[in-house]
């Protein structure tokens, strides 16, 4: 990325309130559509106060900051309406991004080609935040049309938006762009799906580095090492991430878990008892699972459920747990 030329503190303008855009070592990178571009740091009282969270400011926080001779200095964070998380082991949770409408989620057809499972890990987490989520299907001129087709059915199926893009179809592109238009959108995907060449395409420029896939692994290789927010027009906010392996979902409660599927939510409503989810006698939500979830989808929540119970498992492609009757 081109080097910012950052608006200098001026003590006349006093307080003012931005987006964190960027995090970079103990820096803040700030942005209002006023003043645009600062480089800030934290008040010293924000710097000493504990959190649970690895870092207490994500990209996506509201803030007040105030100019002085040179950095401006953060003195407080706005509530959030919401925000992003995941924990892959029992320490602390991992905030990505916060004050979001959208969550993105880029799935590649083909080189690499998404697994379900992933998917599936980002849908779940959405759910609790209320965040919306919209399933894009990358490279989709890679793969032929019933191919496609059959992903975006099946996800279409559980009530999730869904759409298919090509960098050779500009329509596909433009259809994506307006459901980006004025809203604060994550990012998020392996690598590989193609995160940057997208936020190339949105920006006009190519301010995001792109890197090629690995022509030995066939897998992507990680381009963008901390989340970005992009300022375009007409309040449009895209914040990119980093490429992701498998997103942890310790964070999440197994009611939390179990309610995030629309097939078991839906079953939940003959349930006896509320916030039970421990598949007992007459369950319904345990003959839904054994007779209605796709493979696909029972295995996702298998992966899931033993995550919850065996933080520090090594993860196979090739196997999954023990059914979920044998173990509840």
């Amino acid at each position: 990325m081109e080097e910012r030329v950052y608006f200098t503190g001026n003590l006349a303008l006093g307080k003012e309130q931005f987006t964190i855009a960027r995090i970079f070592g103990a820096y803040y990178e700030l942005y209002s559509p006023s003043t645009l571009y600062v480089r800030a740091v934290l008040k010293g009282k924000l710097r000493l106060k504990q959190s649970d969270e690895r870092h207490p400011f994500v990209v996506g926080d509201e803030v007040f900051a105030e100019s002085g001779s040179g950095d401006w200095v953060i003195l407080e964070k706005e509530e959030r309406k919401n925000f992003l998380a995941r924990k892959s082991d029992h320490g602390d949770s991992h905030v990505l991004c916060a004050n979001l409408d959208l969550l993105v989620i880029l799935a590649s057809l083909k080189d690499p080609e998404t697994k379900d499972g992933f998917i599936d890990r980002l849908l779940v987490a959405a759910f609790p935040t209320e965040i919306t989520p919209l399933i894009v299907f990358t490279k989709a001129d890679l793969v032929p049309d019933e191919i496609r087709l059959q992903k975006e059915t099946f996800y279409q199926s559980l009530g999730y938006e869904v759409m298919s893009i090509s960098t050779e179809n500009q329509d596909s592109m433009e259809h994506l762009f307006l459901k980006l238009r004025g809203k604060r959108s994550f990012l998020c995907g392996n690598s590989g799906v193609g995160k940057s060449t997208l936020l190339n395409q949105l920006t006009k420029k190519n301010d995001q580095r792109v890197n090629d896939i690995s022509s030995g692994t066939r897998k992507g290789k990680h381009t963008t090492t901390n989340s970005l927010a992009v300022f375009l027009d007409d309040g449009t906010v895209v914040i990119d991430s980093p490429g992701v392996k498998e997103w942890g979902i310790l964070h999440l409660t197994k009611t939390e878990l179990m309610e995030s599927f629309p097939e078991l939510r839906s079953a939940k409503v003959d349930c006896k008892y509320e916030y039970c989810c421990d598949f007992g006698e007459d369950c319904n939500l345990l003959r839904v699972f054994e007779k209605d979830l796709s493979e696909s989808r029972r295995k996702s929540l298998e992966s899931m459920l033993e995550s919850l119970e065996k933080p520090h498992r090594v993860t196979r492609r090739d196997h999954w747990s023990q059914s979920v009757t044998k173990r509840y």
